[in-house]
């Protein structure tokens, strides 16, 4: 069975309670779906993927646009971040 990867940074990873996971792969998973996943495992990450972007193996992701994740992909959740 394939699976990708999943992490998670700054206010992601404290509504998820990990650093990064492993989920079954399957023919499909878009920016929808994956959302979907996410929030079916980890409900408190809801609010936090509404303004999140992700990227695919160190490449960010246009919500907008279509596009999938593949066996053995890296996708990282990056909330917004502010510095100081």
């Amino acid at each position: 069975m394939s699976h990708f990867k999943v992490l998670y940074f700054a206010s992601a990873k404290d509504a998820s309670g990990k650093e990064s996971e492993e989920f079954e792969w399957f023919e499909g998973i878009g920016c929808e779906k994956l959302t979907q996943l996410l929030v079916e495992r980890h409900p408190d990450l809801a609010p936090v993927l509404k303004t999140s972007m992700f990227a695919v193996n160190m490449e960010y992701m246009d919500q907008g646009l279509s596009w999938t994740v593949q066996p053995r992909d890296e996708v990282a959740v990056i909330p917004p971040v502010s510095g100081g």
